[in-house]
């Protein structure tokens, strides 16, 4: 038990103590009257002393919705001899907040009854908006982390994860509270894990980076333990400790997007050649299949001729030509078959998504155009749906009608390329349009035949086989002049249904 006394000094020596010190001091009565209000009490509310004296302090220094409060915790140090602590705000003369801790301890007579109540405080106003402040800082700087689109991981020089992004729980399967404080190599696939800890115990004595600073590929994995390529980025900081912080690029997808582009150009290519075979070789058999016919009557004639001489000589002679008759006609129908197996190739046709076709085969077709300074403007209907079509076949026409428009730019001032699907009626339209020259007008009549074409170094098949194609797929196909300079190239296809899928001649 205190007990107080003034019997050694004087109150105004107590008071000049009291006024001395910078901490906020209050000496209250047990009924919270105010007894001594300090010098920094003063500076801190505004109110002086004489304003102060006499005033229960909960009446003008407490905040309205903290004066219960304050009240019980005051009763409960009355009651306790053991000091007692809490934070509240005080309101200034001008109406302000500030936040107090405080710190109080009875003080008692010879009688054991409560004489006063002292209070310390602490101005801590500053100092919890600063830590306010700091928590809105790291609010904000982990909401900017979790807003990457690659997962960011960071971790101390002992490999422990301190901080796990939300795109790093999307990319590795765990949650943050699951991995904080284990070591990262749990990310990791074999032999890159057994491996982890050297690699850092070697970086912490030697200095030397070999990742960090610059990006690579390695192998991360999942929690189900799936190994996945990624794409690794690792810088370093220090706050307190040194922190490593890891940018990792999931390139699953990325990888398979190329594969199947990749797999997609393949077959265009390979469908290319057949096809261009197929159009050379018909019109080859076509071609042959006249002077074969002729060649074969001529040959008969002279065997006739023969016949009617009737000499001896002629008999063998007759023969021989009977024979090159045959043989020139067993060649006549090789090749007219070999033509009819070309035009009677099937075409596997399935229902697919005809913008998802078009854009595949457009990312093949415009490689490198940005380099030469093709724009290429999109213009995918959303209600074309899904047709019954060879997609490899198609693919092939859009590929090849893009490339043609994209070399016939070459020279042009402005190189736009439009890419248009629209629905009409029964029909899906597709249309590749160019600022070009526009179309040659001398082979405007034959473009779609074989063997013409415009280019140079061109052998006239591409438009041929797309035209065979779109017949195939019961389609149309048309080129037209654009009145603001160019041209555009249209095909329809009949709108897809589940009956129209199959393999058709």
């Amino acid at each position: 038990m205190d007990k107080i006394s003034f019997s050694d000094i004087g109150e105004h020596v107590v008071d000049e103590i009291i006024d001395t010190v910078e901490t906020p001091i209050a000496l209250l009565g047990g009924d919270g009257v105010i007894l001594r209000f300090n010098r920094a009490c003063e500076m801190l509310t505004g109110f002086s002393q004489s304003e102060a004296l006499g005033r229960k302090v909960w009446d003008f220094l407490i905040i309205e919705e903290e004066i219960e409060a304050v009240r019980q915790v005051f009763a409960m140090t009355c009651a306790k001899d053991l000091p007692t602590h809490y934070t509240n705000y005080w309101k200034t003369k001008s109406g302000k907040r500030r936040l107090l801790s405080w710190s109080n301890k009875t003080l008692r007579d010879d009688s054991g009854a409560v004489a006063a109540v002292l209070a310390t405080a602490l101005d801590i106003t500053e100092l919890r908006s600063a830590e306010s402040d700091l928590t809105e800082s790291q609010a904000f700087l982990r909401s900017i982390v979790d807003a990457s689109p690659v997962a960011v991981v960071t971790i101390n020089d002992r490999a422990q994860i301190l901080s796990f992004s939300r795109q790093a729980e999307t990319t590795f399967g765990y949650r943050e509270t699951h991995v904080l404080g284990k070591n990262v190599k749990i990310l990791m696939p074999e032999p890159d894990r057994a491996r982890h800890d050297d690699y850092i115990d070697r970086f912490l004595e030697t200095g030397e980076k070999r990742i960090i600073g610059r990006a690579r590929r390695v192998k991360a994995m999942r929690s189900t333990g799936e190994v996945f390529p990624a794409l690794l980025h690792v810088t370093e900081f220090t706050d307190g400790e040194r922190v490593f912080v890891g940018f990792v690029e999931d390139l699953s997808e990325k990888e398979e997007t190329e594969r199947r582009l990749s797999d997609t150009q393949f077959q265009l290519q390979h469908a290319g050649r057949v096809g261009a075979m197929g159009e050379i070789a018909t019109s080859i058999a076509h071609e042959l299949n006249q002077p074969l016919t002729a060649a074969a009557s001529l040959a008969g004639a002279v065997s006739l001729t023969l016949k009617k001489a009737q000499c001896d000589r002629c008999d063998d002679a007759i023969i021989l030509l009977d024979d090159v008759v045959s043989e020139i006609k067993r060649a006549s129908e090789i090749i007219h078959q070999m033509r009819e197996f070309v035009r009677k190739r099937k075409t596997t046709k399935s229902l697919h998504d005809v913008n998802k076709i078009v854009e595949d085969a457009a990312a093949l077709a415009i490689i490198g155009a940005d380099a030469d300074g093709v724009e290429v403007k999109w213009d995918l209907s959303e209600d074309v749906g899904k047709v019954s079509l060879d997609r490899i076949q198609i693919q092939q026409v859009v590929t090849n009608l893009i490339r043609n428009a994209i070399d016939a730019m070459h020279e042009a001032p402005q190189r736009i390329l439009t890419i248009s699907t629209r629905k009409r009626a029964r029909e899906i339209e597709v249309s590749i349009a160019d600022t070009g020259p526009g179309l040659n007008k001398d082979l405007k009549k034959t473009l779609f035949e074989p063997f013409v074409s415009s280019k140079k170094e061109g052998i006239g098949v591409g438009l041929s086989i797309s035209k065979t194609i779109i017949d195939a797929h019961q389609g149309e196909i048309d080129a037209a002049d654009l009145e603001s300079g160019g041209c555009v190239f249209t095909f329809n296809l009949p709108a897809g249904n589940d009956e129209s899928v199959g393999d058709n001649p």
